[in-house]
């Protein structure tokens, strides 16, 4: 039975205190999360806006970038708590919420199409930064096409997944079904739970800002969490005794050399430890845009460089690089590798409306790699064209279908690394441990792929402990926490 609303619930608050307040809470914390710590009426807040204002919430936090800051979580929570008392009609209310939340990613998912490049190239604003498309990245690279879903339930990457995958052109026919899916679990799910708490809960409307605080804390957790994972894990595994790094994206942004303040860490680190550079990169590569600072270090023994996928290891002998080992590919394996992609590409049509810049195709020898975009892609471009990677794992299977017997992984934004079977990244995590007389779970690997597919998540099953990273910004501070932790041991 529907229980009667209490004396003052219906208490209508002043618009101009509502706004009064509004202003107040984004000047002081940035964010409308505020508004419940400026002790105002959650209850009122909810009955002055309405279905009206839900749905417009709704909408707007789950598509347009500008609105990443409403509270939609525990608003569904207390507007299902006020249907209990008959100020909503929970049966006009919760598809109203579904289909504003199944509007509101379709908008973003159209913004992101439309617009594409030019969303990566805005400047950072009160209302939008860099860092929280990184974020949403990160989400897509762990968690692929259900990030749609899982998205819904963290704040800021419920905005902008839909964003971002129109950016990357994912099948809007795979994206409405996750879409209406996680409409149904997070606007239905969460709208419904405090319909069920409401009826269950005697006087439940004394709890409503309590239980509401609580939903915020309780979404805020993945982020936190997600933060203190990547500023603390290397404390928590103490000091590594040897550490590898991945190249593109790791140490560098795609296929730029590093920065002089790159340069300079891993000078320090090879002071401390072992440092070993695996990578598709091929030698040349290190040799020009790494070596001539690295090899100023008193301790240049301690670097090992494993180009094309570790399908070659260089170290120093105290008077040259000399290669240690190699796994080249006959001429007749390279060109039916080569074949293999020329073939594929057209049989997918994943670049059909692609214009490369520069060459596509790299022959390293040891490793045939294909940069769909070319080398001279601009940043953005190599961002945005592949973002759940729907295109290369296309690729990947029908080039598998041709050339079995073959390392086939998607490295990178828009690579696909190709070399013998078993020579990727674990064959280099395998030599090394021996070399150094180590166990994998002695040593750190630091990659940006680490994903179910990624080039690096290869090195996984050999027990060597990793830390995922989105760039070389996030990796200059792993590097700093490794340099404090081990001065310390």
């Amino acid at each position: 039975m529907r229980q009667r609303a209490p004396r003052g619930l219906r208490a209508e608050l002043p618009i101009f205190d509502f706004y009064r307040l509004l202003v107040r809470g984004r000047r002081e914390t940035g964010t409308l999360y505020s508004i419940l710590m400026l002790d105002i009426d959650l209850v009122s807040l909810v009955q002055l806006i309405g279905y009206p204002g839900l749905v417009a919430i709704i909408l707007a936090e789950s598509g347009l970038f500008f609105a990443f800051f409403l509270p939609g979580a525990s608003l569904l929570f207390t507007a299902g708590i006020l249907a209990v008392f008959g100020i909503f009609n929970i049966w006009v209310l919760v598809p109203l919420v579904i289909i504003a939340a199944i509007i509101g990613d379709s908008v973003g998912y159209w913004f992101g199409a439309k617009v594409g490049v030019r969303f990566f190239t805005r400047p950072d604003s009160r209302f939008f930064k860099q860092k929280y498309v990184d974020q949403t990245r990160a989400f897509f690279d762990r968690y692929g096409k259900p990030t749609i879903v899982l998205a819904r339930f963290v704040p800021i990457v419920r905005t902008f997944a839909p964003i971002l995958a129109g950016v990357g052109a994912m099948n809007y026919r795979t994206f409405l079904f996750y879409n209406v899916l996680g409409a149904l679990l997070w606007a239905g799910g969460v709208t419904l739970l405090g319909y069920f708490l409401g009826s269950a809960i005697p006087d439940a409307e004394k709890y409503i800002t309590p239980i509401a605080l609580g939903i915020i804390a309780l979404t805020v957790v993945p982020l936190f969490f997600h933060w203190w994972k990547k500023k603390k894990i290397v404390r928590v595994l103490a000091c590594p005794r040897a550490v590898i790094f991945d190249i593109d994206d790791t140490l560098t942004e795609s296929f730029k050399p590093p920065k002089p303040e790159m340069l300079a860490k891993l000078v320090s680190l090879l002071d401390v430890m072992p440092v070993a550079i695996m990578s598709a990169a091929g030698f040349p590569r290190v040799e020009k845009e790494f070596l001539p600072e690295l090899s100023k270090s008193p301790n240049l023994k301690n670097l090992y460089i494993f180009p094309n996928s570790t399908a070659e290891c260089y170290v120093w002998n105290g008077s040259i690089w000399d290669r240690v080992y190699d796994n080249e590919l006959s001429e007749e394996e390279r060109a039916r590798i080569k074949n293999a992609i020329t073939e594929s590409v057209r049989e997918t049509g994943i670049l059909n409306d692609v214009f490369p810049k520069g060459p596509q195709m790299i022959d390293r020898g040891a490793q045939i790699a294909f940069a769909a975009l070319g080398l001279d892609a601009s940043d953005e471009a190599k961002k945005t064209w592949d973002v759940d990677k729907t295109k290369r794992d296309a690729l990947k299977k029908t080039i598998a279908g041709k050339i079995p017997g073959f390392e086939i992984l998607i490295g990178g934004r828009t690579t696909i690394d190709i070399t013998k079977k078993g020579i990727n990244k674990s064959h280099g995590v395998g030599w090394l441990s021996k070399h150094l007389a180590l166990e994998p779970r002695e040593m750190l690997y630091v990659g940006d792929a680490l994903y179910r597919g990624g080039n690096d998540s290869v090195v996984i099953p050999t027990g060597v402990k990793t830390v995922s990273t989105s760039g070389p910004e996030e990796t200059l501070d792993i590097i700093d926490e490794l340099l404090n932790v081990c001065a310390k041991d």
